[in-house]
């Protein structure tokens, strides 16, 4: 190819972009006039169906005892909030706890405590085996409180109190199975 057909090529490139751009312009703008006009929900059915049943689940899960920064100083009889926080803030590296930030509030799902408000010790290799797989916060918090299949229909929270060590087994290919 010589100097001139590659500049003829190069000028009609430009060309065509600028008529591509402009009728992606038009287009776009007759889209957005239909879409109004028309009324036309820009979320499909199902979408927003899904969005539906996890608020659902997630108001399900805020329905059940769950503990702030000063209801569990008061549990467990610190003298300040700040030693609160930053014990538990200790035990959710240490994964004995994990918590769960709701409208700029920080939720400690209760079950993972006992009546002093420490962490249940069974919880800790299953949390562990969870976050290690990625697991985290509302999804955690569902797998260890709904009926899970691994467990026969066992409430992992619940089984960990007698078979802890089948809860770990089910932990484990659960979070195996969510990382692939």
């Amino acid at each position: 190819m010589s100097r001139r057909e590659v500049a003829a090529a190069l000028d009609l490139y430009a060309k065509i972009q600028a008529v591509q751009a402009d009728h992606a312009a038009a287009t776009r703008e007759q889209l957005v006039h239909t879409l109004m006009a028309g009324n036309v929900p820009l979320t499909p059915p199902a979408s927003l169906a899904q969005a539906q049943r996890l608020a659902m689940h997630r108001d399900a899960l805020l329905a059940t005892p769950v503990l702030t920064h000063a209801s569990l100083r008061e549990l467990r009889g610190d003298s300040r909030e700040s030693s609160t926080r930053t014990s538990l803030s200790r035990r959710k590296d240490a994964h004995e706890v994990f918590t769960i930030t709701h409208h700029g509030r920080t939720l400690v799902p209760a079950f993972q405590l006992d009546d002093h408000g420490e962490p249940r010790a069974e919880l800790r290799p299953i949390l562990e085996a969870l976050v290690g797989g990625g697991v985290q916060g509302w999804s955690l918090w569902t797998w260890l409180t709904t009926p899970a299949s691994l467990l026969s229909g066992a409430v992992p929270e619940r089984l960990a109190r007698t078979a802890p060590e089948r809860v770990l087994r089910a932990a484990r290919r659960f979070a195996t199975a969510t990382a692939a």
